[in-house]
Parts: C-alpha cells; sequence; structure tokens
C-alpha cells in the first residue's frame, strides 16, 4: 500500500531551500561584487545561478504535488484493497490515458534549460578557445548539437499531440484477466490516411530500477508480446468526432499480472499503437490492468489458485507450442548450406542503428580520452582509467558492426559458427545431444536497443550460443522455430528472460512470495542526497568552465600516429596478357579465387577464363573468402557471373556437367529421401547449364509441386531458380500462389522478384499477374505484402502498397518498362554488385 512519507518530504523541501538560497547567494554576489572582483564572465555566473533557483523550485514543487497525489493514491488503495484495477482514475472510469500526452511539455522545459546553459556556455567560450586552436571548442558545440537535437524532439512531439489530439484506449471489461481477450477501442483525432494501417502491440514488460542517485538505472524487459496489424477501413467514427481503432488481443493463460506494490519492480502491461502517415506519425502507448479479478488467501495454495483462474487462451510465457510466422523483412539469410542443409546467415553489420549509435558515443569517448591523456592539468590516472572503458567501447563496436553468424541443420547435426572479423571457430552438434533450442532476451537499459540470443542447451547441460544481437524479437522466435522443425524437437518458441545482477528471476505477484530478497528501497534521504550531489557536482563544473576566462590555454601540438587500415577486398583493373604467366603459377584454389574476384567485378576477359578452367578444378575447397565469393556472385548485377557461380557451387561438390551426374542426382533422390534437398537443388543447377534438360526439368517439377515434404518441394524452388528458363518462372508463380508451406511460397517470390538467372524482361511478364493477385480480395495480407515486394524489385518502382496505384501504373508505363528492359544487354539484371 501506498504510504506518504512524512519524513522524506520535510527532507525534500530543506534541500529545495538549500538550492533556493544557494542561487539566490551566488547570483546577488555576481551581482554586487565590482567588475573587477569577478573572475570570467558575469552573466554566465547568474544564469547558473538561476539554474539552481529554477531546481529548488522544482524540488518544493514536486514536494507539494507529489504529497497531494500520494495521499491521493493510498485513499484509493485503502477503498479497494482487492482491487487493483481501482486504484487509478482512468482505470476506474474504464480507460487508459495515453502515456505520451505529457511529453512535449517536459520536452519542452529540458530543451529549454539545456539549451539555455549551452548556447550560453558556447557562446563565451568557443570564441576564446578557438583562437588558442583548443580542441575543448568542439566540446560545447556538442552539447549545443545535443540542445538543437532535443528541442526538435520536443517540436514533433508538439505536432503530434495537435495533430492527433488527447488520445485514449477505452476498455469493454474491467480489469482483463489472464487467458481471456484484451478488448477495447482507441480513441483520437485521425482525419488522414494509414494505408499501411496500425499497428498494435501488446507487451508485458518488467521493469526494475536498481541503485540509488547517480548510479540509477532502470531496466526493461519485454516478457511477452503480440502484434497485429488494423486496417485502415476498420476506422470508424467515434461518437465525439473523433475515430476510434478497434483493439482485441488474447492474453496467455499463464500471464503476469499488472504490479505495481513495489516501485523498484513492476510488472506493466503496455499497449503501443502506431500508424506510418504523411507528416508526423502516430504513435502512442497506454498501460492496461491485466489482474486476476480475486486474489488468493495467504493460507491457501498459491498454485490451485492460478490453475483455476487460467482461461481459455493457451500459456505463451514459459513454454509456448504455437509457430511464428515469418517477418516481413528478415534480415537472416536462408540458403544451402556447404553441407547440403539449410543455412541461416546473420550477416555483419545487420544492426546499421546500434553500430551508429555506438561510434558516435567510441568517438566522443575516445576524444575524452585524447584530451585527458594531453592534458597537463587533468589528474594522471584520469587518462588509463577512461581509455580502459574506452578499450570495452573500441571492442563492442568491432563485435557489432562485423560480427556474424551462420547456423546449417542437416544431415542429424546442427553446425554453427560466430565469427567477428571473420574469425571463428565452427562447431556441431548431433540432433540426438540436443535438449532444447530458445530464445532468450537480456534485460536492457531503457529505451536501449532490445537485442535477442538463440541459445542451444545441451542433454549434458551445456549452453551454446547459436547467434546473438538480434534485434527483431519475431525474427528471432521464428529462426529458433526453424531450427526446431528441421532438428526434429518439441516447438517451442516462448522467449525466456535472463534477469540482471540483483534481479530476482521471478517477477513480484499478488499472492505469491518473491524468489529471492526484495530489492532495496530507494530511501527518501538517499534520493534527496542523489539529487543534490548531482546538481552540486553540474552547477560546480558549469561555474568551473565559464570562470576560465582570463587563463591562457596551452596549444597542443599534434602528433603524427599510424592506424590500422580496415580490410577491404581487393580492387583489380582488367586482366592483361602480362597476368596470365603469374596466374598460371597460383595454386587451383588461389586462381578460381582470383579469377572470380575479377569476373564479379565486371572483369569479361577474366569471366571467360574462369568458365573455361572452372570444369577442370578438382581440389576446390569452401574457405571463407571462397564463401564469400559465392555470396557475391550469386546475386550479381550479371547474368553470366550468377551462370558462373552455379558452375562453382557444382565444382566445389564434386558435380561435374555430364549426364553421368544427373543419373548420380536422380538415383540418389530416389533411394534417399534425407538427401532429396541436396539432390533438387543441385539438379536445378545442372539443367541451368544445359545438362540433359529434357530429362530433368520434368523431375525437377515433380518434387517441387508433388512431394510431401516442404523441405524438398522448397529446395527443388531454389534448384529451379538457376534454370532461367520461362517455364521454369511460370513454375515458380506457380509454387508461390498454391504451395500450402509458407516457407516454400516465400523463396518462390523471392526466386521471381529477384533472385536466380532470370533475364529483367522475363521477369516483368509476372507483373501483371502479381498486380492481379495483389488486387485480388481473396490474397491472404502476407502474400500481398509479398506480392508488392515483388513487383518493387522487378520494376525498381517505390509506389504504396496498393494495387489499385500499381494498376494506373502498369496500364500507363507497363509497355514503356518492358520496352526498356528489351533494350537491355540480356546479362544485366538487378543485384547487389
Amino acid at each position: 500500500m501506498t504510504r506518504p512519507s512524512k519524513v522524506g518530504g520535510v527532507l525534500l523541501t530543506v534541500f529545495g531551500l538549500i538550492f533556493v538560497a544557494a542561487g539566490i547567494f551566488f547570483a546577488s554576489t555576481l551581482l554586487s561584487d565590482a567588475p573587477g572582483q569577478v573572475q570570467g564572465n558575469r552573466w554566465v555566473g547568474v544564469l547558473v545561478s538561476t539554474v539552481f533557483i529554477l531546481v529548488g523550485g522544482g524540488i518544493l514543487y514536486a514536494v507539494i504535488y507529489g504529497t497531494r497525489k500520494i495521499r491521493e493514491q493510498a485513499a484509493a488503495e485503502q477503498s479497494n484493497p482487492e482491487s487493483p484495477w481501482l486504484w487509478r482514475k482512468d482505470w476506474a472510469a474504464r480507460r487508459a490515458e495515453s502515456k505520451n500526452q505529457n511529453n512535449a511539455v517536459g520536452l519542452w522545459l529540458a530543451a529549454t534549460v539545456w539549451n539555455s546553459i549551452a548556447f550560453t556556455v558556447a557562446a563565451f567560450n568557443v570564441p576564446r578557445l578557438w583562437r588558442a586552436s583548443s580542441l575543448l571548442a568542439f566540446f560545447p558545440l556538442l552539447f549545443c548539437v545535443a540542445g538543437v537535437i532535443l528541442a526538435a524532439a520536443a517540436a514533433r512531439a508538439s505536432l503530434r499531440r495537435k495533430r492527433f489530439g488527447q488520445a485514449y484506449f477505452e476498455f469493454a471489461s474491467l480489469p482483463f484477466p489472464p487467458g481471456r481477450s484484451l478488448k477495447g477501442t482507441i480513441h483520437l483525432r485521425f482525419n488522414t490516411d494509414a494505408k499501411h494501417g496500425i499497428d498494435l502491440s501488446l507487451s508485458c514488460v518488467r521493469q526494475v530500477t536498481t541503485d540509488t542517485g547517480d548510479n540509477r538505472s532502470t531496466q526493461e524487459t519485454v516478457l511477452w508480446q503480440a502484434d497485429k496489424n488494423v486496417p485502415q477501413a476498420l476506422l470508424t467514427p467515434g461518437p465525439m468526432g473523433d475515430s476510434t481503432i478497434p483493439v482485441e488481443f488474447s492474453i496467455p493463460s499463464d500471464a503476469y499480472e499488472s504490479y505495481h506494490e513495489q516501485p523498484d519492480d513492476k510488472v506493466l502491461w503496455l499497449l503501443h499503437a502506431q500508424a506510418d502517415v504523411p507528416g508526423v506519425n502516430y504513435s502512442d502507448d497506454f498501460e492496461v490492468p491485466v489482474f486476476r479479478l480475486t486474489q488468493p488467501s495467504a493460507s491457501g495454495p498459491a498454485d490451485s489458485f492460478f490453475k483455476a483462474q487460467e482461461g481459455t487462451a493457451p500459456p505463451a510465457f514459459l513454454s509456448d507450442a504455437s509457430d511464428v510466422p515469418a517477418p516481413p523483412n528478415p534480415k537472416v539469410v536462408v540458403s544451402v548450406g556447404t553441407n547440403g542443409g539449410t543455412e541461416f546467415y546473420f550477416s555483419a553489420f545487420r544492426n546499421p542503428g546500434q553500430v551508429l549509435v555506438l561510434l558516435v558515443v567510441t568517438t566522443i569517448w575516445t576524444a575524452v580520452v585524447y584530451l585527458l591523456f594531453h592534458d597537463r592539468h587533468a589528474p594522471w590516472f584520469f587518462g588509463p582509467l577512461f581509455g580502459l572503458f574506452d578499450g570495452c567501447l573500441i571492442y563492442a563496436l568491432i563485435r557489432t558492426a562485423t560480427g556474424s553468424c551462420r547456423i546449417e541443420v542437416g544431415n542429424g547435426r546442427i553446425r554453427f559458427r560466430r565469427a567477428m572479423l571473420g574469425i571463428g571457430t565452427p562447431r556441431e552438434v548431433p540432433f540426438s545431444d540436443i535438449a532444447q533450442i530458445l530464445t532468450v532476451t537480456i534485460a536492457q537499459q531503457r529505451n536501449a536497443f532490445a537485442s535477442y540470443y538463440l541459445y542451444l542447451y545441451t542433454k549434458d547441460g551445456r549452453k551454446l550460443t547459436l547467434a546473438d544481437a538480434i534485434d527483431n524479437r519475431q525474427e528471432a522466435r521464428w529462426v529458433a522455430a526453424q531450427l526446431e522443425k528441421l532438428a526434429g524437437l518439441k516447438l517451442d518458441t516462448h522467449v525466456a528472460v535472463q534477469a540482471g545482477l540483483g534481479v530476482p528471476a521471478t517477477p513480484p505477484q499478488r499472492g505469491r512470495a518473491a524468489s529471492s530478497p526484495a530489492l532495496r528501497r530507494n530511501r527518501p534521504v538517499a534520493i534527496a542526497v542523489g539529487l543534490a550531489l548531482f546538481f552540486a557536482w553540474m552547477g560546480f563544473v558549469g561555474y568551473r568552465i565559464v570562470s576560465q576566462g582570463r587563463r591562457q590555454t596551452n596549444r597542443v601540438s599534434k602528433v603524427s600516429a599510424s592506424a590500422h587500415r580496415p580490410l577491404r577486398p581487393v580492387v583489380y583493373s582488367p586482366l592483361t596478357d602480362n597476368d596470365l604467366p603469374r596466374l598460371q603459377t597460383l595454386p587451383e584454389q588461389a586462381r578460381a579465387e582470383e579469377l572470380l574476384d575479377r569476373a564479379i567485378q565486371h572483369d569479361p576477359r577474366a569471366l571467360d577464363l574462369f568458365e573455361q578452367s572452372i570444369g577442370g578444378y578438382r581440389n576446390l575447397t569452401r574457405t571463407a573468402h571462397m564463401n564469400e565469393l559465392d555470396d557475391r556472385s550469386r546475386y550479381s548485377t550479371d547474368l553470366r557471373v550468377r551462370y558462373a557461380n552455379a558452375d562453382l557451387n557444382l565444382a566445389l561438390d564434386g558435380l561435374p556437367k555430364t549426364n553421368s551426374s544427373a543419373d548420380q542426382l536422380i538415383a540418389q533422390a530416389q533411394a534417399d529421401p534425407a538427401h532429396r534437398p541436396y539432390s533438387v537443388y543441385h539438379m536445378g543447377m545442372l539443367a541451368g547449364r544445359g545438362v540433359d534438360y529434357d530429362r530433368l526439368y520434368p523431375i525437377l517439377v515433380g518434387y517441387a509441386k508433388h512431394d510431401a515434404n516442404p523441405q524438398v518441394r522448397q529446395w527443388a524452388i531454389e534448384g529451379m531458380r538457376y534454370v532461367g528458363s520461362d517455364e521454369a518462372l511460370e513454375q515458380l508463380f506457380d509454387s508461390f500462389t498454391h504451395d500450402p508451406s509458407e516457407a516454400v511460397r516465400d523463396r518462390a517470390g523471392c526466386n521471381v522478384s529477384d533472385c536466380g538467372n532470370f533475364m529483367r524482361r522475363q521477369r516483368m511478364r509476372m507483373a501483371p499477374r502479381l498486380i492481379d493477385l495483389a488486387a485480388d480480395p481473396q490474397t491472404t495480407p502476407q502474400m500481398r505484402s509479398w506480392a508488392f515486394l515483388a513487383l518493387r524489385e522487378i520494376t525498381d518502382q517505390t509506389l504504396p502498397a496498393d494495387a489499385s496505384a500499381w494498376q494506373r501504373w502498369y496500364a500507363q508505363h507497363g509497355a514503356e518498362k518492358m520496352a526498356e528492359f528489351e533494350r537491355l544487354d540480356w546479362w544485366k539484371v538487378r543485384g547487389d554488385q
């Protein structure tokens, strides 16, 4: 229960008065002293004193306002001790107010205070430091840049609030018990178009606050999340001239309740709504009450109570047997592995946002370390101390930017390799040794980037990391589900949570004992002391910065330092006769790699030489460089290089382009179902290179259409992309629209639109059929999304996901685009390089 603390209120009042008195004293002293007695700039000192006064006044106002709110909260709790959903005014009125509606005011206050100090300090110090050629001149400017960004965020929040009004979520029932449905409507002003609809997500979030004062930090962990999209057509006018968005989610039966009784360890249920609209996008958050209708008695068994409260929805917190659809734009690349299995590849630099943030932080911190090492006034231990942390930042930056993960499932085992800068050790685990594959998230700081891990648990108790730094929850769950299916494991797609140090593993709940001692509560005295020390330190630092006006700054001499340049691909000049003798002296592997690398860089002579030589190579192996060349050539902008990619894979797998290889693959596919995906994939390569096409293609089509195993159909579709004929493209479109497996349809759509060995004019013939597919009301949202994606990749047009817009474009420009592709060199295709 909430109880107002008189001692805490008195202490905060005292500290607020101290701040106000200190600010008034310093300001009056600066204004009353003679100009010669003031060191530094008088008005900057007055500004810092004003900040002290404002901080003290803010503390006094917070004490008065906070005390009143605490008393109101305590009264509500005492009136309804067993109904926590009635403790909040908005909940009691069967609604949840937007958590973002007051963001604009707070941001404007923060931006005003920040920019007042930052621009004043910069105006009086940057010119002097610049004239002295001191690098310290950049530091005030960095604070000014941060202030401009803060002001821009405040302006954006104001525009959003003015445009969409005071949004709120109206409940259909109160409260929302676990196992039942969460229903209601979001009311807002929405007089714009949302062609992609409104994206909704319901999340159960654990919010843990640790430490006090300057070390106080808040960690937020998503324990469970569900997403859905509401089409704009479902928006309806509300009773007050507003618009309403229907909301409905199923809450898992084993869900945690909302919990606010411990300020340092809360469980929140948050409904997030957002829409991509012209101008300022819509974004809102609402906290909703998820509670069981009664509380178990202290004497009764809690487990039986929670089982009795379970509803019709299945559990999803501790286990989840439901399948996960593929994310709209996955970063993982799924392909055939080097050993014939299914490969999931998480490439380097897959999270550019995280890399950018780390790069900015590391650059600023490195500059600070540089200045500390070259500033003779700084304490000697500052440089090494800050440098140690800088080394950790640099390592984290390299790890985030260059870290890659490769997982291959097939032939009775999982092979995986995590690499940094391309360096890593491969490992493998037989299916029989695997106990579980689990998606895990780690508690992160508030507003930080979410990160998910894929862990493999063996039956002997080992925990192996398959992949890390996955920033999309659905993608991590989807990959885990695919791995479990391919390995024949029990499907479990729930996301486990790895709690931080000192944090109980299980969130607190009504009627349940905590799994470990409760977190330390922050006492009012500690809060007040922490605030006082923080603001006093900030005031002292600010005053010392601006009081250095008459001090002569020493000029820092420039020193030269060598730096390692990042590794880059070799850029070759066109192949000449002088290069041929050198190439002949190279080992077979090095010669093939250099020729293919030159061909990828659009050297026609190297490409011809590679094609002439590849059939005679017998000792090629899949080195890291060869795998990189394989990936690059597979998605080349030159169709001839893509043909060379097929030849390369055939040579690497020991399959010469002869009828005997076709006989071998046909026999293997018939005799060994486990080997069939590998066989049909390579059948497509052979048929695409003109080997026994009339016999291989019908067999390939048969497996693609009729095999009971979706994995075989998927790899038959992957093999068919190498065929390059019109009839193969027709079959891919048929599989895209009719195959029952989502994975098969996904790969068929990719091969129709961008992947594989088809000319641009061939793909363009599919555009009218894709438009018809998108316009068909019977088409599922997922298929419609894939159709629009394929249209964009085929035509290079960035039209919205609207079938009528594509129909108008094709009627006006379809013939023109086809003529453009007809004039294009046959080998020019859309690709990466």
